[in-house]
């Protein structure tokens, strides 16, 4: 315990003896906090704090929009008017300029869009395409960190914003319908999850963890593992994977594929209740160039009759 307290330093969880502006910071945790009844009970300055932060105003004008007009809209949308970077109140690091100007620009090219098209149906536009990808082999920054960024600070992701300026126009924006099913599904399989380390590992494991920069879905702090789920073997990306590793340090990483598999690339093996599934998934992978194609096929398979055998062990 360090021998400075103050009315922000943290005292319980993962951000013990870490000042509040720290923490703060983890929007997912902050949320997930200001919902317990023991938070607000027994750390009421803090809960008031968190209520209190709202991270989007150093960005965002307080202009309300009109959108009785394309052109009202272009002039007044919160997010085409951004603050300029040298004019931000807040202390932003290097990494995290890099993201707003992207950030900025990607929204100045859809205003531009709007414009563009006046003759036509202008709400009729699409996200630009690859933009995620352009970032990483522009900057040499992962994608994941981007998306962090936003996070941090409760700004829209670009699907969003395009959803917004069509429903504006009264379209349906079926790409981001597409976003939000793959989020649901991605968030049932987490829960599933969820429930059997909970049945093994109890209060042990804990949730939607940050360690050192990176977000994991869970962490067995005693045992040094780090649990990451992913829907299948097509959504693993180098450029994160690289990133856990460096990170890491004394850690290893479970991967926790779909609702019937568990990759563990230490030990060189993937455990499944279908073995004839990812053998075909394997072989069907389609990532050229790319360390995971190797990783995969050099995986020793074991099926097994229970996908929870595994941490029966």
């Amino acid at each position: 315990m360090s021998s400075l307290l103050t009315e922000t330093t943290i005292t319980f969880g993962k951000y013990k003896n870490k000042d509040l502006s720290l923490m703060i910071k983890d929007r997912n945790y902050c949320s997930w906090l200001s919902e317990q009844d023991w938070f607000l009970k027994n750390y009421e300055y803090l809960y008031n704090r968190i209520k209190e932060y709202k991270p989007k105003k150093f960005f965002v004008p307080e202009n309300k929009t009109d959108s009785s007009t394309i052109e009202k809209l272009v002039e007044t949308y919160p997010y085409f008017n951004l603050i300029d970077v040298n004019d931000l109140k807040i202390a932003l690091n290097d990494t995290e300029k890099i993201c707003y100007k992207y950030y900025t620009k990607l929204l100045k090219n859809i205003k531009d869009k709007l414009i563009d098209n006046l003759d036509d149906n202008p709400y009729n536009i699409k996200a630009p395409s690859g933009w995620l990808n352009k970032f990483e082999k522009k900057y040499a920054i992962p994608r994941n960190d981007f998306k962090d960024f936003l996070q941090t600070y409760d700004l829209p992701n670009i699907t969003l914003i395009i959803e917004e300026i069509k429903k504006f126009g009264g379209i349906e924006y079926k790409g981001n319908k597409s976003f939000k099913i793959a989020k649901e599904k991605s968030l049932r399989q987490e829960k599933y999850w969820e429930n059997i380390l909970k049945k093994y590992y109890s209060e042990d494991i804990g949730t939607q963890f940050k360690f050192e920069n990176c977000f994991f879905d869970f962490i067995h702090i005693k045992k040094n593992i780090l649990f990451e789920c992913k829907l299948g073997l097509k959504d693993f990306n180098e450029e994160q994977y690289k990133k856990y590793i460096t990170t890491l340090k004394n850690y290893n990483i479970i991967y926790l594929i779909d609702k019937d598999c568990i990759i563990d690339f230490k030990n060189n093996k993937l455990y499944t209740t279908d073995k004839e599934k990812y053998l075909i998934s394997i072989s069907q992978t389609n990532i050229k160039n790319n360390i995971f194609l190797k990783m995969f096929i050099n995986l020793n398979i074991d099926e097994i009759q229970n996908i929870e055998l595994f941490f029966q062990n």
